[in-house]
């Protein structure tokens, strides 16, 4: 054996070993989706995470809009933070608009929990671009900061909830108004591979008319293995103001 060989051979297990030891230390795949209270969780640094709403279909008063390959995309920045882009592809909206959606720019920073404990709290703010399609888009830069927590039992069951504050502009084109929104969400395994969820979300929000919207959301998720999840479920209105509701499905994986 020559020394080209030898040291050919070296990097070679050198290499395996990181990365063998970087699949050890990986965090579990936790994901912002499907429901809507976002993860405290982060990306690991260095790591790619990709979200994909693969199609959602709703349904509101006879009325149908869908959206075809909205992709969070995310990647690890550092030990606790990472940074996202959300890419709605496609969408249609009743009445015939159709095009690409407006792009969000997230930043997710953990502030404990991220790799133990029973507990864990992140504060994500986002800007959103006027990036859209005529008819789609809002036509101007919306923001705001999204607050999730988690926390789990001593049983199977975890949970989350999450605050968010948003300046979102007038249907109107005439500025800007606030909008809140409030989620709580309850998750368990069903099997190894198989879990559930279930959750309630209201949104508030002024502007002409103000508006209160209220959903129960529920679906399953599905481990394929340790770094990809399929998911499924549906968004079901329970107020006036509310969509009626929403079946979708999606996939995640992280590299």
């Amino acid at each position: 054996m020559n020394n080209q060989t030898l040291w050919k051979g070296v990097v070679t297990t050198a290499a395996i070993a990181v990365q063998m030891l970087a699949a050890e230390t990986m965090r579990p795949l936790a994901t912002d989706r499907p429901d809507t209270t976002e993860s405290p969780y982060t990306v690991d640094k260095g790591r790619f995470q990709i979200e994909l709403e693969i199609g959602a279909l709703t349904i509101d008063g006879g009325q149908k809009s869908y959206s075809l390959g909205e992709s969070n995309l995310k990647f690890g920045i550092a030990e606790s933070t990472d940074i996202q882009f959300v890419l709605p592809l496609y969408e249609h909206i009743a009445g015939g608009a159709e095009g690409f959606g407006d792009m969000q720019i997230r930043l997710k920073q953990n502030l404990w929990g991220n790799d133990e404990g029973r507990t864990a709290l992140a504060v994500m703010p986002y800007l959103q671009l006027p990036t859209g399609s005529s008819g789609i888009s809002d036509g101007d830069f919306q923001g705001g900061v999204i607050i999730p927590y988690a926390f789990n039992s001593e049983g199977e069951w975890s949970f989350g909830v999450q605050a968010q504050f948003d300046l979102v502009a007038d249907s109107t084109g005439s500025g800007h108004h606030f909008a809140f929104l409030a989620s709580a969400t309850a998750a368990r395994p069903l099997t190894d591979q198989l879990g559930v969820f279930f959750e309630i979300v209201t949104v508030h929000a002024e502007g002409a008319p103000a508006t209160s919207e209220q959903y129960f959301n529920s679906g399953l998720t599905w481990a394929l293995s340790d770094t990809i999840q399929l998911d499924s479920g549906i968004r079901t209105g329970l107020s006036k103001d509310a969509e009626d509701f929403s079946p979708f499905f999606g996939i995640s994986a992280k590299f």
